[in-house]
């Protein structure tokens, strides 16, 4: 993260020359230096924020906001900042810091994923008790869902990331943290995109492996009589299916769903 825009106060005289607007803004960025430098983030953003009209106060601001560990409020200040940036140096850096929110929201996000993936690894639809066994099949669903928007905002993130790198390249050929840091951006998009293809070819493996034809036709039926809510019958199909089709195991956790749902049903 690169070090905000700090200028030296003006004389009076000079100052008193401007509108209120720039006053307001040339104390902010004065003031706001000391609390910056010192550290106390929360109270130089504080400052900032009474003067975000300048566009080099939003952009310390934005600073303030990424050193409190606030990326996503720091990423959305400088992509405000942006429309009205004509200095190149300065559009340069937003540009830069930009990236380094997107960025530093992909890393976090990558973290909340695999804590996901334990959470779904935990989360076991087993035991005797109906309504434990409902809370279970709801959170699994709820997990897998998060999981899937996570997948999303990292990827997203990663993109935008890259984007800003290269933008600020384009603006400042000769930024080599902007060069290396989108090379890293690059290799991690490649290796998600990566990852992602061999799930899926796992997933697809799986699939055409665990099931025989007969077992196919099984869950073909069973999909229908749930489409008409008759949750009891499918769960019979699969269940006397997986006595002569083994490979019906695969679906256990369909199964357990529709056990589930079966026995709240008959829960008076």
């Amino acid at each position: 993260m690169r070090r905000p825009i700090h200028i030296a106060l003006m004389p009076f005289l000079l100052l008193a020359c401007g509108d209120a607007a720039q006053h307001a803004a040339e104390e902010a960025l004065h003031e706001g230096a000391v609390p910056y430098r010192e550290g106390r983030f929360e109270d130089a953003a504080a400052i900032y924020a009474g003067a975000t009209h300048d566009p080099r106060v939003r952009f310390n601001l934005g600073n303030a906001l990424y050193r409190m560990q606030l990326a996503d409020s720091a990423t959305r200040t400088y992509r405000t900042n942006e429309p009205a940036l004509e200095d190149t140096a300065l559009r340069s850096a937003v540009r830069y810091n930009l990236a380094n929110g997107w960025t530093t929201i992909a890393l976090a996000t990558d973290s909340a994923i695999a804590t996901c993936d334990k959470e779904l690894e935990s989360t076991l639809i087993q035991g005797d008790d109906i309504a434990m066994k409902l809370r279970m099949a709801v959170a699994r669903d709820s997990l897998v869902r998060v999981r899937q928007q996570l997948d999303h905002l990292e990827d997203s993130a990663l993109a935008q990331g890259a984007a800003a790198y290269k933008e600020t390249l384009r603006l400042s050929p000769t930024d080599e943290d902007a060069r290396y840091n989108l090379a890293l951006v690059q290799q991690r998009i490649a290796q998600r995109r990566k990852e992602a293809e061999q799930r899926k070819k796992d997933q697809q493996k799986n699939e055409d492996k665990a099931l025989s034809e007969k077992a196919l036709l099984l869950m073909k039926k069973a999909d229908e009589l749930v489409d008409l809510y008759k949750f009891t019958e499918a769960l019979k199909v699969l269940q006397d299916g997986l006595k002569a089709e083994p490979t019906l195991q695969q679906k256990q956790d369909y199964m357990n769903k529709l056990d589930v749902v079966t026995k709240a049903a008959q829960v008076p």
